[in-house]
């Protein structure tokens, strides 16, 4: 049996300074709903996609919530 694991193509990171309240609850529900991984750490969130649909299925969600992120 071959075990294959993902190639993470695509990061996004969500700066801890942001307009929109609870912001790190809002992209904790993103994350979930899209399987992806993501490293929630007190200044930052950093999220992984192992394909181009995923995320810019995540990023479609936090610009409209109007969450601030880096790619």
């Amino acid at each position: 049996m071959i075990k294959v694991t993902p190639n993470f193509t695509k990061r996004i990171t969500v700066p801890a300074e942001q307009k929109v309240q609870y912001a790190y609850n809002h992209v904790s529900d993103i994350v979930k709903k899209n399987h992806v991984q993501a490293d929630f750490r007190t200044d930052r969130i950093d999220i992984s996609t192992p394909s181009e649909k995923q995320a810019n299925s995540v990023m479609e969600k936090l610009k409209e919530l109007g969450i601030n992120f880096i790619k």
